[in-house]
């Protein structure tokens, strides 16, 4: 088992849900994040709870319905700070274009804050969101991508499923 504390994007549970595991055919894969989100050893940002919840479908029904659940709060002093830190490299960076800085401002976008949090509190970034390879500054991106972030603040990031294998996830089949 990992030691590793994970906090993870919203599409960490919004694709699962939307085009891998249907509550209904994968009941140990909800369980499982049940119990790792119950343990403390997958953290989840307010910010990305409410963008969840938002969805009024059978993912915010069962994130609501968690009783373990512990949000991570993101008006922390050293959590803002590094927001701070983070907003300024996007707007002073110029592989971005000012449309990045734009999105990344916005209160409730969430990307930015969870590098923040991950960075006050060593956790490592769990998304599906991929690197844009094609940053340059003769064609800055108007995308700032949580990976590329990631790596300029030495924040560890990865996939839902390096969690999964991390924290131990076996699939049981009944038959």
């Amino acid at each position: 088992m990992s030691s590793e504390i994970f906090i993870i994007d919203s599409d960490t549970l919004i694709t699962p849900y939307r085009l891998f595991y249907p509550f209904d055919m994968f009941a140990d894969f909800w369980n499982f994040m049940e119990q790792k989100i119950g343990a403390k050893e997958v953290k989840i940002l307010d910010i990305v709870y409410d963008e969840i919840a938002k969805g009024g479908d059978q993912l915010s029904n069962w994130l609501s319905s968690l009783k373990n659940i512990e949000l991570t709060r993101h008006a922390d002093s050293t959590i803002i700070t590094h927001y701070s830190d983070i907003l300024n490299y996007i707007q002073n960076c110029p592989f971005y274009k000012p449309q990045a800085l734009n999105t990344w401002s916005i209160a409730t976008t969430a990307d930015p804050w969870l590098i923040a949090t991950a960075l006050t509190h060593s956790y490592t970034v769990i998304t599906f969101e991929k690197s844009n390879t094609g940053l340059s500054v003769k064609m800055p991106s108007r995308d700032a991508k949580i990976p590329d972030v990631c790596k300029q603040f030495n924040v560890r990031y990865d996939d839902l499923y390096y969690m999964m294998r991390q924290l131990g996830f076996k699939r049981t089949i009944k038959i």
